[in-house]
């Protein structure tokens, strides 16, 4: 098999977090792997390897994963490097530990975006969703965070909010809205079961399995885990699914080793219900029309067919 026909790198350089939320597996028991941050030298190795192996096919990098990446005291530098090698940089962080020295660090090194997950404009139901357990971490700081970083950014830089709703933010979308519809870009959903460690979205309602693929087998992006693991999606967040490992492998035999070929098979025969994949219970297999609130950016039924967030993507 191929390399996933996909132009995007998927970097998980910190399995470490400052918060528990309330729709995420890391505070559970079911999050087993250790915590751990990724040195500078061991990222560097990576992508340079990365680079080399995918040369022109690489344009997006993403500072993704199972943890908070501003918990890394080298991230700024880690960023740095990404923008000097020419790639598209985009940023996922909870906003909490970001001062603006660092927006202003990211800006001047050239990102392409950076995504906050701030699941609500109330402070009441931050605290609830977030569960930082200290209060140094709340929502007016975030806030003040995100605000410097919509009125400071250049133009060819986005800013992304992206809210999960559950039971406690639930009556904080209209707020949310009001807030940031016109300052940025902001998607709303309703929150995902990671694959085996949430139960949100019904799975047991045959009905509802309308997809024979996610589209993740074939088109990515590739997801490198902080161990240099590669896994088949940032869904698997307890590495159940690994292919290999790419600090002693090419891409190329990752995809072409018997566990990414067996994925594939069951993918593009629509028989992930009858394999003995973690797939066969994925949520991201049912009929997603729904999981999309509000969207400024795309169509909502669009939105739901990408597995990837690079902007132009959605071109």
């Amino acid at each position: 098999m191929p390399v996933p026909t996909t132009n995007e790198l998927r970097v998980e350089t910190s399995t470490c977090c400052n918060a528990a939320c309330v729709f995420c597996p890391w505070p559970t028991d079911d999050f087993t792997r250790p915590k751990r941050i990724m040195s500078l030298s061991t990222y560097k190795f990576y992508l340079d390897k990365a680079i080399k192996e995918l040369g022109d096919k690489l344009i997006h990098t993403s500072f993704s994963g199972f943890g908070e990446i501003f918990t890394d005291k080298t991230i700024i530098e880690k960023i740095e490097y990404a923008c000097s090698k020419g790639l598209k940089v985009h940023i996922l962080s909870n906003g909490s530990l970001i001062t603006e020295e660092h927006i202003d660090a990211m800006f001047k090194a050239g990102i392409a975006d950076i995504r906050f997950s701030l699941h609500t404009n109330d402070s009441d139901s931050y605290a609830k969703v977030m569960n930082f357990g200290n209060e140094k971490f709340n929502f007016k700081k975030t806030k003040s965070t995100i605000d410097y970083a919509i009125d400071t950014k250049p133009e060819d830089i986005e800013v992304i909010i992206t809210a999960d709703i559950v039971e406690e933010n639930k009556a904080d979308v209209d707020g949310l809205i009001k807030e940031f519809e016109d300052r940025c870009v902001l998607e709303i959903w309703y929150p995902h079961n990671w694959v085996y460690g949430k139960k949100y979205r019904d799975v047991n309602d045959p009905q509802r399995w309308e997809r024979f693929t996610c589209g993740r087998p074939a088109s990515g992006p590739i997801q490198l885990q902080i161990e240099g693991d590669v896994i088949m999606c940032c869904f698997d967040f307890d590495n159940k699914m690994v292919l290999g490992n790419f600090k002693d492998q090419t891409f190329e035999e990752i995809y072409n080793g018997p566990i990414f070929n067996n994925i594939y098979k069951h993918h593009d025969n629509g028989t992930c219900g009858e394999s003995d994949l973690i797939c066969n219970g994925c949520d991201q297999l049912l009929d997603k029309s729904e999981v999309v609130i509000y969207n400024n950016r795309v169509d909502k039924e669009l939105r739901t067919q990408f597995t990837s967030t690079a902007v132009e993507d959605f071109t």
